[in-house]
């Protein structure tokens, strides 16, 4: 897979930068492959990975369309945050903000908080 990695089994970090329509459409492609397990799994995204408007449009189409697969099989999505104004920035935009984002997870220099829609099985 060219954006996601398994590091260990159910838990996959995105990796690589998606710039174009097509690193979007293939993006779906292999997240769908990961839904069609059928098994729950936690995904880690580092902020700084923000794709291009290009790739994120077919993404966004696609999140909407499986909103309650996803909801099914996403225990939790861990936002890796370099900074304190990207992790401010990341729980203001996030649905519910802090309150969503309770544990706040720091290892030097990085700070790291961890978001989640649903407590972990």
């Amino acid at each position: 897979m060219k954006f996601f990695r398994e590091a260990e089994p159910g838990i996959f970090i995105t990796t690589g930068r998606l710039q174009t329509e097509q690193d979007g459409c293939d993006w779906t492609a292999e997240y769908s492959e990961l839904l069609a397990a059928d098994r729950p799994l936690a995904v880690i995204v580092n902020v700084n990975d923000q794709p291009e408007v290009a790739a994120g449009k077919p993404m966004v189409l696609w999140m909407k369309a499986r909103k309650a697969e996803l909801g099914r099989l996403i225990r939790v999505t861990v936002y890796i945050a370099d900074d304190d104004a990207e992790r401010a920035e990341l729980e203001r935009t996030l649905p519910d903000g802090p309150r969503r984002c309770p544990i706040r997870l720091r290892s030097p220099p990085a700070r790291r908080t961890r978001c989640s829609s649903r407590a972990p099985a």
